[in-house]
């Protein structure tokens, strides 16, 4: 782990009841955020969104409204203000975390809008449950670490004080926490929180398709993941490849804006890549498009040495502040966030070094990544791109046929027998769309019958139910995989037959 001391001069380190606590002088209102370590890729797939409630219901009970975030990797806790009053609020926050005190989660739960998720994912707004960068996590990762993203949280109303408690005392922790602040520690500031280690978390398998691959899912749009190693050479390789795939996209008339990922999935691994966001009519023929950039793109970084301007342009518009870059200056001018996007570049360093403590590998790329990228050379990115290419996964949507050379196309385990159970069959309007399937309602699994035969089967153990916007889609979190099954007569049938807590509404 890098010393903050060390790598920042002006930072200043203390202790505070155990907690580590980094500050640095810097001008404006005096600013503190208390993290912890503990995000959504840490709950379990029939408890996700106990976060999010168990902060709901401490916020309910402090007089402060401090900023809170319950993000991938940590939740945070920001107050600005009096450094007295400031402090003052930390320690009863504090207190209340050690106090444990859920005797009115329920009255929390019920008050909780659906909708309101604190967090800080950037997943597809209009429609979050098909999200490309979801899918490709899920399908990588199945149920466990970031691959939990894909899927709506629990009904608040079915998790437990007990659960709620005992998430408390696992990731609230006095270890694992950091506070940072805009200026010297509060005087008398007192942060009694429970004594506990710095987490360890959830490790994702590194499995996968062997070798690059592609497969279809109910997804917005395309997108693409390799799984890499995190530093200098992941940050250079997705900001040139992010940068290309935008101005070939927009070569080819493509309407879309692309988001970048760095998700940690364990150990000192990524999954990196892009997500992308169509805006013309024509989606098919966009997504068909924009698929075949998106790999032949990534080939090309791995045959062909980027520019040595690329690179030094990646790292300059990084560490410039954002008035001195006229295209973002501009942007953020028209939306009035010039002043809020300088404050916040000025205290990433801050930020960045709070991440340092709490985590080995964090989901963004920060200073320290940059300052080493700029001793990096051309070929240096071209190896990194080709040692993570075999691991190369695109997903496209369903219905979208795409022919890529050097990719094959993965898809879930299907069967050939005959399942017993409750048929359900095509209703009219999706029999006038061509369908010819069915869906088969068994004791200990339902079941998918293409008009060929094959059985796409979706184990009661592994399944998940999710309705939204008059939709019906099921899911296995084993595989990751989703399928619109809402064309078939009698599908409310299901909502009886899955667990209660995979049952999911959807709120996009």
């Amino acid at each position: 782990m890098v010393d903050p001391g060390s790598y920042y001069p002006r930072m200043r380190r203390e202790e505070i009841d155990t907690v580590r606590v980094l500050w640095q002088e810097m001008p404006g209102e005096f600013t503190a955020t208390l993290a912890f370590g503990v995000g959504a890729r840490d709950e379990d797939v029939d408890q996700l969104g106990i976060t999010h409630l168990v902060t709901r219901h401490l916020l309910l009970s402090l007089l402060a409204e401090p900023d809170t975030t319950a993000g991938l990797l940590e939740t945070s806790f920001t107050l600005s203000g009096e450094p007295t009053r400031v402090g003052e609020d930390l320690g009863e926050l504090a207190a209340l975390v050690a106090a444990a005190d859920l005797s009115g989660l329920v009255l929390t739960a019920q008050q909780l809008d659906a909708t309101d998720r604190a967090t800080d994912l950037d997943l597809d707004v209009d429609d979050a449950v098909r999200d490309p960068w979801a899918s490709l996590l899920a399908r990588r990762l199945g149920p466990t670490g970031p691959g939990l993203l894909r899927w709506p949280v629990v009904d608040p109303h079915r998790l437990t004080a007990d659960e709620a408690r005992a998430h408390l005392a696992r990731w609230f922790t006095a270890g694992n926490a950091v506070l940072t602040c805009t200026g010297p520690p509060p005087a008398g500031l007192r942060l009694p929180l429970p004594a506990g280690p710095r987490a360890a978390h959830v490790t994702g398998p590194s499995g996968g398709p062997a070798g690059p691959a592609w497969y279809a899912d109910e997804v917005v749009a395309p997108g693409i993941a390799v799984t890499a190693t995190a530093g200098p050479q992941a940050f250079l390789l997705l900001r040139v490849f992010g940068t290309r795939v935008d101005a070939l996209l927009e070569r080819a008339g493509v309407k879309a804006w692309s988001t970048e990922w760095s998700t940690p999935v364990g150990g000192d691994r990524l999954e990196l890549g892009l997500s992308l966001h169509l805006r013309g009519r024509n989606r098919h023929r966009d997504s068909a498009v924009a698929a075949r950039i998106l790999w032949q793109e990534l080939l090309r970084l791995a045959a062909e040495e980027p520019t040595p301007t690329e690179l030094a342009t990646v790292v300059t518009r990084f560490t410039r502040p954002p008035a001195e870059d006229p295209q973002l200056r501009d942007g953020l001018e028209r939306l009035g966030v010039l002043a809020a996007a300088e404050h916040a570049h000025a205290q990433a360093p801050l930020a960045e070094a709070g991440h340092q403590e709490l985590f080995d590998v964090y989901d963004e790329f920060g200073d320290a990544q940059a300052s080493a990228a700029s001793r990096l050379g051309p070929a240096d990115v071209r190896a990194a791109a080709a040692s993570w290419l075999p691991s190369a996964l695109l997903v496209v949507p369903v219905g979208v046929g795409v022919a890529l050379d050097g990719m094959t196309r993965a898809g879930c385990p299907v069967g050939s027998f005959t399942p017993q159970g409750e048929l359900l069959r095509p209703s009219l309007a999706r029999r006038l769309r061509g369908a010819k399937d069915g869906l088969v309602l068994g004791d200990d699994a339902c079941h998918l019958v293409a008009a060929d035969g094959t059985v796409h089967s979706f184990p009661m153990g592994d399944i998940m139910l999710v309705q939204r916007r008059g939709e019906t889609l099921l899911g296995n979190i084993r595989h990751g995989c989703l399928v619109d099954v809402s064309g078939f007569t009698g599908v409310d049938k299901l909502v009886t037959r899955v667990p209660p807590r995979r049952h999911r509404i959807a709120h996009d």
